[in-house]
């Protein structure tokens, strides 16, 4: 597709993918240069501004004609050597950005005086040569202080990616359209959502070209509005533009359009923070007050649009505080471990513990983990956390055992963030080594919701195994379970919540969901953990179902290191056989189903998007499939996966998709799994993993089991 209406040959903006992104900015010239030629072409023109030639001419001619007529006298010399043949294939592949170099300038003006402009040089590749061609973008660069001028590598006042003016040059302007506007206008802070993450799952080319799209689309409010618009760098904007509602929601709307190109993940959607010029303040203030707005609106889903209001700094105020003392609690060593007893259902002994942390402040008073975990969590602190409390588990435990005793493992519990920021199994075999521990004495907690359809989440467990430590899915059972997760978990022991016991008047329900639960987790042949029991009949209760450990409070809260450590120096009190699993008898998956399972829906939510395709001489359909499936895949996908699958996928993945099925008529009791693109004409690309299972051939067909999963 073209992506520039301007007659720039494609070959090279397709080689050029730099020059892809400035064609979508709001530049005000732009010229070809052909270096073997040693001529330039002027492609794009305002009329009207400048006093600059139109046409084609020879690149010394149109060189000495721009410093006689549109160059100031002052940057004269350094507008030269910026554009000296001679040395720009080394300066290109010198630049601080490979293949681009960046100058300010002042030009001269048709309609009289001189304007700062800020000139991008992109040497491009044409034919396989390397930089035979580059482009001269200029844009307007506003104010700039004095002595930047013509340096020929000062900051550029616009933003080669986005066009839209950098920070100083922003609130510089800014102040004297505040003057001009003491009501009526508003400061807007835009930021998106987890764009990190974007750059991870679609790549940093095509995050770079939504930066870029998204200042062509500011730049446009800009000059209808008269206003500003400001790129500060990440993902981070602002406007300077009359305040209106309605305003507000377009350009929410439009900017939310040019991400759901890429998918319809709400996970991206911009926020939006808005301070109106009337609450007083700098043009900084208002924009420090937006940006707090902006924070505000992010994570919500409803309300993506946030005007400021002052309550907002004492939340802020709050976070900032628990931070910067969170930074000398580690210091002070104000924070420590306590533990709770994880024991045998049967005589209730202990076989190990779960650690958790506390903070004591030096006057004494305790800050909840309910108040400083979510601080921590939000602003990405939490593997500071986690670090301490591994390296206080691993002392205690030194300690425990250099005093003559036998340990018992005692689990931590790892983030997903964890996972993102250190090398956790690496990590970990170091800690062992420093305290010189066995590999048993610590246990690995990682919740179930970071291990669904996470590959390096699965890479780091199957990692911490081969090292030989034991890992804990927690809160298994609380939304992701389905059987083509348990097929590839690979964990040691899983840990239930004893909430299904306590579903406000559907005690009945709830015992009939935890007993379906346990019976899942029971297929895996591994030991079950049962957590938050507090009392007797909650006891009984999963006694019955042959759960076999338990924690909560009916046998012990969490404790303080010393009265844990009074309980198990006490013989009788504990039981270091460690975790298994005693099987009654060997639980065959038609009884699960058949017996356990309550409802339809039920059975849905346990298996997951799932339906039956079958295979007619080449000729696909699906004949069954359940709710799950249609959710996953959208009315618009459904209808034509229902009649002509193969017409989703690109033709190249097609033989693919057959292949796939053949491979799972060849192992019929494994199946066979790959994952797809799939793709209709009114909606965006999705991946699925789909996983086939061949249930048998009859009257000229074959049937198939499908699952299906976003693997996005």
């Amino acid at each position: 597709m073209d992506l520039t209406p301007f007659p720039v040959n494609p070959a090279v903006v397709q080689e050029c993918p730099p020059l892809t992104q400035l064609l979508l900015t709001p530049f005000d010239e732009l010229l070809e240069l052909d270096l073997k030629r040693a001529r330039i072409r002027f492609i794009r023109h305002t009329e009207g501004k400048y006093l600059a030639p139109m046409g084609e001419a020879a690149y010394q001619d149109a060189l000495y004609y721009a410093l006689e007529y549109m160059i100031h006298p002052s940057d004269r010399d350094a507008y030269l050597r910026f554009h000296e043949l001679s040395t720009l294939h080394e300066r290109l592949e010198a630049s601080d950005t490979p293949g681009v170099l960046r100058a300010s300038f002042r030009f001269k003006l048709i309609a009289g005086g001189w304007r700062w402009g800020n000139e991008v040089l992109i040497g491009c590749a044409a034919n396989g040569a390397p930089e035979d061609v580059a482009y001269s973008f200029l844009y307007d660069g506003g104010d700039l202080a004095p002595g930047q001028a013509g340096t020929g590598d000062s900051r550029a006042v616009r933003s080669e990616l986005t066009g839209l003016r950098r920070e100083d040059s922003f609130f510089s302007v800014g102040r004297r359209l505040l003057d001009a506007h003491p009501a009526g206008w508003c400061v807007v802070a835009v930021d998106l959502e987890q764009f990190k993450l974007f750059n991870e799952w679609y790549g940093r080319e095509k995050g770079d070209l939504l930066l870029a799209k998204l200042g062509a689309m500011l730049g446009t409010v800009e000059q209808n509005t008269g206003g500003l618009a400001c790129y500060f760098g990440q993902d981070d904007f602002a406007l300077f533009i009359p305040w209106e509602q309605d305003k507000m929601e377009k350009i929410f709307a439009d900017i939310h359009a040019l991400i759901k190109e890429y998918g319809t993940s709400v996970g991206f959607m911009p926020a939006l923070g808005v301070c109106r010029v009337e609450d007083g303040g700098t043009i900084e203030d208002l924009y420090d007050r937006a940006a707090v707005a902006a924070r505000h609106a992010k994570g919500n889903y409803h309300t993506r649009i946030r005007l400021f209001d002052p309550t907002m700094y004492a939340k802020t105020d709050a976070d900032y505080r628990i931070l910067s003392e969170f930074q000398r609690a580690l210091q002070e060593r104000e924070l420590f471990i306590v533990l709770q007893p994880q024991c045998r259902t049967a005589g209730g002994k202990v076989v190990g513990a779960e650690s958790l942390v506390r903070w004591r402040k030096a006057d004494g008073s305790m800050v909840s983990p309910g108040v400083f975990v979510p601080v921590l969590e939000r602003y990405g602190f939490i593997p500071d956390l986690d670090k301490y409390v591994w390296e206080e588990v691993c002392t205690w435990q030194r300690r425990w055992i250099d005093a003559g005793n036998t340990p018992l493992p005692v689990s931590v519990n790892v983030s997903q963030i964890d996972i993102y920021t250190i090398d956790v199994p690496d990590h970990f075999a170091r800690l062992l080594e420093k305290y010189g521990l066995p590999v048993d004495v610590v246990k690995i907690e990682i919740t179930e919701s970071a291990y669904v359809d996470n590959d390096r989440v699965v890479d780091t467990v199957r990692r911490l195994r081969e090292k030989g430590f034991l890992v804990l899915m927690d809160d298994f059972g609380s939304g992701y379970s389905s059987l083509n997760m348990l097929r590839n978990l690979s964990v040691d022991i899983i840990k239930l919540d004893a909430h299904f016991l306590r579903m406000n008047g559907e005690d009945r329900k709830g015992m009939q969901i935890m007993e379906s639960v346990v019976n899942l987790a029971r297929t895996m042949g591994v030991p079950i953990i049962v957590e938050g029991v507090e009392t007797q009949e909650e006891l009984d209760f999963i006694t019955g179902l042959d759960c076999q450990y338990v924690q909560g409070f009916f046998f012990y809260r969490p404790m303080p290191v010393p009265d844990y450590e009074k309980l198990i120096a006490s013989p009788e009190n504990i039981d270091n056989s460690g975790f298994f699993l005693s099987a009654k008898e060997k639980l065959h998956m038609r009884d699960l189903l058949y017996q356990n399972v309550l409802s339809d829906e039920m059975l849905n939510s346990i298996l997951g998007p799932a339906g039956i395709l079958e295979d007619r001489g080449g000729q696909l359909a699906i004949t069954a499939y359940n709710h799950r499936l249609y959710d996953l895949l959208g009315a618009e996908r459904i209808r034509y996966f229902l009649h002509a699958p193969l017409e989703l996928l690109p033709e190249e993945n097609r033989q693919d998709f057959l292949a796939l099925l053949e491979q799972a008529r060849e192992a019929a009791q494994e199946g066979a799994q790959e994952v797809f693109s799939f793709r209709c004409a009114a909606e965006a690309v999705v991946r699925i993993r789909l996983e086939a299972f061949h249930l048998g051939d009859s009257e000229g067909k074959a049937t198939y089991y499908i699952s299906m999963r976003d693997a996005s």
